[in-house]
């Protein structure tokens, strides 16, 4: 038969291939999503040779992994996402300029980016990559701090509009948190002992606390510089055992701080020595009570003993391993890795801090972290011990 039906046959046809065409690539990318199971950051291992000694017992930070783009950690993403990727492109996002950083228990590892106005959300042990915070309708516009309670819900600071986001990733949803008590929300953090919200307000040079639901239980400090005074403090830090670490930015100096917000101690001074400070910005202490500050005009981050006293100082300018470009966010999970935002590399790179215990023990042996190669060696002049 001719005419109009071998025309309509002719279509037919055509849409079955185009059909099957499309079936078998959804089949290809299944079956890729499948194989390429993703790698946990707690099975990486440092296997460079770029270490630096911390201490006399013969611990160490050692480098794990750098993460530029999202790829990087084995990642995929969902089989709808990449449905859609098929027909509107793939979507190129990458880190524009990473400032908050945190790895939560259950594997997700979070970056606040003020440049691109997003919060984004690696979850390590699914292999799944999203954005909280996307779209035009978003309220988000310049994310700076994160903080995650027990229930796993994670606060977004938003200095811009003096505002705190609260984001449960069991429904996905992103709601107001805290409104119209902040002027410039930065720096936050949760504490396990009494089970409260601490949040650096920079232009009230104040810390203010807060329960679960938002009610403002106590506020922590005046402007000024002497005991109990803040000088736009920048970031916050809460150890395991309830103490509150502040890094005073503008008095260059860390206050340390009991839970109930009594203050223990300050250390450093501006200056550009060991132990002494150019700009302090991000603050995070390891499993053994050393403190770490990102010292962003130095493109370093120091160690200091817990009682104050510097041990050493890792990194120096440039964009290679271990090397920083004014860092900002620090975040060491409860494993020890350590998590830096080399902000302007557009980056995190990941460190670990291995005890000399457990270095003696040879316990510090994982799978080997992948992407890595055995012959990348240390940049030259990135240690300065104390």
């Amino acid at each position: 038969m001719s005419g109009p039906f071998s025309q309509q046959t002719f279509r037919a046809s055509g849409y079955l291939r185009q059909a099957a065409c499309s079936a078998a690539a959804l089949i290809f990318l299944t079956v890729i999503g499948a194989c390429a199971g993703p790698q946990g950051l707690h099975q990486l291992r440092p296997e460079t040779s770029v270490e630096w000694p911390l201490g006399a017992d013969g611990g160490r930070v050692a480098w794990v992994k750098t993460i530029d783009r999202f790829q990087d950690l084995g990642l995929g993403k969902g089989f709808w996402k990449r449905v859609q990727e098929l027909v509107v492109g793939e979507d190129t996002r990458s880190i524009a300029r990473p400032h908050g950083v945190l790895h939560d228990p259950a594997g997700r590892l979070y970056l606040a980016d003020p440049g691109g106005g997003v919060v984004h959300s690696l979850d390590i042990g699914r292999g799944r990559y999203s954005v909280i915070g996307a779209g035009a309708d978003s309220p988000l516009r310049t994310p700076i701090g994160l903080a995650v309670d027990e229930r796993a819900r994670l606060y977004i600071t938003d200095s811009s509009d003096g505002m705190v986001y609260r984001h449960d990733p069991a429904d996905g949803s992103l709601r107001p948190f805290l409104a119209g008590k902040l002027k410039r929300p930065t720096g936050i953090a949760f504490n396990p002992v009494n089970r409260l919200l601490y949040i650096v307000d920079t232009l009230d040079s104040q810390i203010v606390a807060v329960n679960q639901d938002g009610v403002e239980q106590r506020r922590l400090g005046a402007p000024g510089e002497g005991s109990m005074r803040f000088n736009r403090p920048t970031d916050i830090a809460i150890d395991r055992s309830g103490q509150i670490y502040v890094t005073d930015s503008l008095n260059f100096r860390i206050t340390v701080l009991t839970p109930d917000g009594q203050e223990l101690r300050q250390f450093g001074e501006a200056g550009d020595a060991r132990g002494f400070f150019s700009r302090p910005k991000g603050v995070a202490a390891d499993s053994d009570g050393h403190v770490y500050v990102c010292d962003s005009l130095r493109d370093a981050v120091q160690v200091f003993a817990a009682d104050g006293s510097p041990l050493l100082v890792f990194g120096t300018a440039g964009s290679g391993l271990g090397q920083f470009w004014m860092p900002s966010g620090l975040y060491i999970d409860s494993s020890d890795y350590i998590f830096v935002a080399d902000t302007y590399n557009q980056r995190i790179q990941v460190f670990r801090y291995i005890s000399g215990r457990e270095a003696r023990a040879g316990r510090e042996g994982k799978p080997p972290a992948p992407g890595v190669r055995r012959s990348q060696q240390p940049m030259e002049n990135t240690l300065e011990a104390a």
